[in-house]
């Protein structure tokens, strides 16, 4: 990916959350709460699973 259009993205990123927090702060706090969990869980899920792998892979 060039760079240019990583900075178009981030720009366009910036704009978006920065209207949702002045519209509806309470709104965007909701948002953020809520993609935080699903990051958190997603990060579980991956430990659990990658520990049952090598569970079953030194099993014997």
């Amino acid at each position: 990916m060039n760079r240019k259009a990583v900075i178009v993205v981030v720009a366009l990123v910036v704009v978006v959350l920065g209207s949702l927090l002045v519209r509806d702060p309470v709104g965007s706090a909701d948002a953020v709460r809520s993609g935080f969990d699903l990051l958190v869980s997603a990060i579980s899920a991956m430990a659990n699973s990658l520990t049952t792998f090598f569970q079953h892979l030194f099993a014997g």
